[in-house]
């Protein structure tokens, strides 16, 4: 049992963060394979179910990983960042977080294919719609950050670690 309730909520809070990237890994991977899909079936290609299936396995298997060390990296600069913010900006913290994360991965993108030699990376995100779906990704991390690390639900939950 941790005692120390400065270690309790670090801890907490670094296991929250690791949840936000998980879950904005997943979801991201997964909008950009069906992105990617839609574009195929849009040029005329005839994908069965089980070829879908079997990408969305493969992007979640191999690009996932890739992809998820730059969430990381992203949401680690993101997310402190909306904390000053919401030091001085006094509204809805959930809204910073998910503005943050949403932020978060259009720079990201960007900053990705202005890195590789001006190739969008992540083929999902080529579209204005498919980048706003990844947005979309970033803002949900941004959300269950926000929710999961509120000070009422931080010393709830760690009474129980």
């Amino acid at each position: 049992m941790i005692k120390n309730k400065t270690v309790r909520r670090i801890i907490k809070t670094g296991l929250v963060f690791i949840l936000s990237v998980v879950i904005a890994t997943l979801v991201a991977t997964l909008f950009s394979t069906q992105f990617v899909i839609a574009g195929l079936t849009g040029a005329g290609a005839e994908i069965s179910l089980g070829v879908r299936l079997d990408m969305t396995l493969y992007d979640l298997s191999y690009l996932g990983p890739l992809y998820g060390i730059f969430i990381f990296i992203g949401l680690t600069i993101a997310f402190p960042v909306a904390a000053l913010v919401h030091r001085f900006a006094k509204t809805k913290r959930a809204v910073i977080y998910v503005v943050a994360g949403m932020a978060c991965f259009v720079v990201m993108l960007y900053l990705m294919q202005a890195v590789f030699f001006g190739v969008p990376i992540i083929a999902g995100a080529r579209s204005a719609m498919g980048l706003g779906f990844q947005a979309l990704a970033g803002g949900l991390a941004g959300y269950v950050f926000a929710r999961l690390t509120k000070r009422s639900v931080v010393k709830r939950g760690l009474e129980n670690l």
